[in-house]
């Protein structure tokens, strides 16, 4: 078990780990650490599963649990909804106090999770170009982690937000909205690169040399070319990922396999196919030579080792591959039926691609538009990625119009 920030984790890891006691289990207790580190650790330890105690990248005032298999992946949606019926029912394993379980302390979970990463980069080829970074830590775990591995990649670098103890100091996530800062800090200080992390260093946002964020969309992209320089093999992104990705994919002659939203899918199909790599455009890598779950440190390995090995800069890196603008919204869907929205989405893009898989994405030549009802909320979300963003807009507009608005 392992936690982010938030100032509600120790309420929540206090019950938890009395919860486990009562059962008679043993609880490897790995502290302040990124959620991915949970789910490496719980491998290291041939532990039967793991809780890490996040919200990811909602605000302060949000907190989960997360659980983990004993592979270290997070549950699928299936064994979530039994582990509920099996928490609501009460019928679950009780112990003799003669019995209970103990809490162990393990201070290294960070120290191996770098080491980790660290063995899977040309660790000489980093250090050699003495990367000037800043990254953003947001007052999150990744203040805990990236000195570690900067300090290990012998990387110059300068955090921001670092207090373990305090509230995130902007909206969370690592979205080029909130990121003027760091970009502002990249250029004063002359760096070559900034990192920005969400508060469980799960998700990676980058900004080049000149101060300008990326895009999340960019950070899957270019780990992926940037590990099909050494090595061929499959990849795995979620139906909203850029398509950025299909061209990666073709430079290199691999397969593009594509799963519903959400890292248990993206995971099961990566095991399934023997992927090399994948991930979301929401910022998340998955490099199961490391660990088989979105991972930022993982990222910011495989991008400076391309930066190194090429002698590149981030912005000419970036350049390699082809640009698209994407288009992130959602619409109330209010007392609309949800199958009505997407027959009538299957009707008003009958001219493209169709793929139902999740929701209902469309698919041109240069261009696609995915709608999907959300699982946790009373809306459909619509993304759309197309040439130019006057394009993406344009099937953003159409759907609101055609489909979601006239139903």
């Amino acid at each position: 078990m392992g936690s982010d920030t938030r100032l509600s984790r120790h309420m929540m890891r206090h019950l938890a780990f009395a919860a486990l006691e009562s059962c008679g289990c043993k609880v490897y207790h790995i502290g302040l650490v990124p959620t991915p580190t949970v789910g490496l650790m719980v491998r290291e330890l041939g532990a039967s599963g793991g809780i890490a105690i996040t919200a990811s990248h909602n605000p302060a005032e949000w907190n989960a649990y997360k659980f983990f298999d004993e592979q270290g992946s997070f549950l699928s949606k299936e064994q979530n909804l039994r582990l509920l019926e099996i928490a609501q029912s009460g019928d679950f394993r009780r112990v003799n106090y003669r019995k209970l379980g103990r809490i162990e302390q393990i201070e290294t979970a960070i120290e191996r999770h770098v080491t980790r990463v660290v063995s899977q980069v040309n660790r000489d080829a980093i250090a050699a170009r003495r990367f000037k970074v800043v990254a953003d830590c947001v007052n999150g775990v990744g203040a805990v982690i990236l000195p570690v591995l900067f300090e290990a990649l012998g990387c110059e670098y300068e955090l921001m937000y670092t207090n373990v103890d305090a509230e995130f100091p902007r909206n969370p996530e690592p979205l080029p909205e909130n990121l003027t800062e760091l970009g502002e800090r990249v250029r004063a200080r002359g760096a070559d690169i900034g990192f920005a992390v969400d508060p469980d260093a799960d998700r990676l946002a980058i900004v080049d040399e000149q101060g300008r964020p990326l895009g999340e969309e960019r950070t899957v992209t270019l780990a992926s070319a940037a590990v099909l320089e050494r090595k061929k093999g499959p990849l795995v992104v979620n139906l909203s990922t850029t398509r950025a990705m299909d061209d990666v994919a073709a430079a290199a002659g691999v397969p593009l396999y594509r799963t519903p939203i959400g890292e248990a899918y993206v995971v099961g199909k990566i095991r399934e196919v023997g992927a090399l790599i994948g991930g979301e455009g929401n910022g998340g890598v998955i490099y199961p030579a490391v660990h088989c779950g979105r991972d930022a440190a993982t990222g910011i390995g495989l991008i400076l080792e391309a930066l190194a090995t090429k002698g590149l800069r981030i912005s000419e890196l970036n350049a390699q591959i082809p640009d698209y603008k994407m288009v992130k919204t959602k619409f109330s869907r209010g007392e609309r039926n949800v199958a009505e929205i997407l027959e009538r989405m299957r009707r008003e893009f009958a001219d493209a691609q169709l793929v139902s898989e999740d929701g209902v994405k469309a698919v041109y030549r240069d261009s696609w538009v995915h709608l999907r009802p959300s699982g946790t909320e009373p809306v459909v979300r619509v993304f759309a990625e197309a040439p130019t963003l006057s394009a993406a807009q344009a099937l953003v507009e159409r759907v609101w119009q055609r489909v979601i608005n006239s139903a």
